[in-house]
């Protein structure tokens, strides 16, 4: 069983002042101290035995003790060194565990899940608490290794937790909710107070669940030029689609050309693109690269 210690708080409070460690906002430590919310982050895993899975932020080793025993192997990656000793003694039980002492954002996941598989060790899921300040770019990134992963399960701030959501026309709707939408499905699972971390932060957090899928939902021909529309789209969202279209891809395409193919595509030339659904944007894609090829 994980060690329940570690999601009370006099426990936590005795290890911090043990290894004389402050908690560094700027690194969005804010440690889980709620038994109840550990549980439902695992039970979202849907645990096998032959799991391996990749946690992103040990902290104090509070869900990485809830997961050694339910699986074969948990690789931890954690950016503040100074977590060593406390580790040590936190995570002493368990021997299926590796903590890279690493940050996650300048960390070629890529070639770690290729690497992985050549020894056998095959990830298919990722979960961790994820600070505000690199949440949004590392799903991106996270998304982008769909041929290997199959689920994700991530405490962010409930903010991000609808960004990722939204649909169109929504106010949160944007850039992270298309990509999440592509690669994956997004859910709600939880919406967790700041009452359940230590120390606590400031606003309420969102347990989601993304099912990754092998293969996107929607066509889209050239993935880049995708990407690239959505971007230009939400550059400068007041503007409308063609002008924000024209001016992003002027050294490529005429104006009269994008008019044509949002005609065509069935798309008002006057709408804004926080408008556009994904199904919308695939369309425009796949017509947009026909012209350009």
């Amino acid at each position: 069983m994980n060690n329940p210690k570690l999601t009370s708080p006099t426990e936590v409070t005795r290890l911090l002042t043990k290894y004389d460690f402050k908690c560094k906002k700027r690194l969005g430590q804010n440690f889980l101290i709620d038994q109840n919310t550990l549980q439902i982050i695992v039970n979202s895993l849907k645990l096998y035995k032959k799991d391996c899975i990749l946690e992103i932020g040990t902290g104090i080793g509070t869900l990485t003790s809830a997961l050694a025993p339910l699986v074969k192997q948990v690789i931890s990656v954690e950016k503040d060194k100074k977590l060593t000793l406390l580790l040590k003694e936190s995570l002493s039980p368990f021997n299926n565990l590796e903590i890279i002492f690493e940050d996650i954002m300048n960390f070629d996941l890529l070639d770690f899940f290729k690497q992985k598989r050549t020894k056998d060790e095959k990830i298919e899921k990722i979960v961790g608490n994820l600070p505000y300040y690199i949440s949004i770019s590392l799903i991106s990134q996270i998304l982008e290794c769909n041929r290997y992963l199959k689920l994700a399960v991530f405490l962010v701030q409930k903010e991000v937790g609808e960004r990722l959501m939204a649909k169109a026309g929504e106010k949160n709707y944007g850039i992270l909710s298309l990509v999440a939408q592509y690669y994956s499905k997004p859910q709600k699972v939880h919406i967790v107070p700041s009452t359940v971390f230590y120390p606590q932060p400031k606003v309420s957090s969102m347990i989601i669940k993304l099912d990754i899928y092998k293969k996107p939902q929607v066509q889209v021909g050239n993935e880049k030029l995708f990407f690239n529309i959505i971007r230009a789209s939400f550059q400068q969202r007041r503007k409308r689609l063609i002008n924000s279209l024209s001016n992003y891809f002027k050294e490529v395409i005429a104006k009269t050309e994008i008019e044509n193919i949002l005609a065509e595509t069935s798309i008002d030339r006057n709408c804004r693109g926080e408008t556009l659904t994904l199904e919308e944007f695939a369309r425009l894609s796949i017509a947009m690269g026909k012209k350009l090829s």
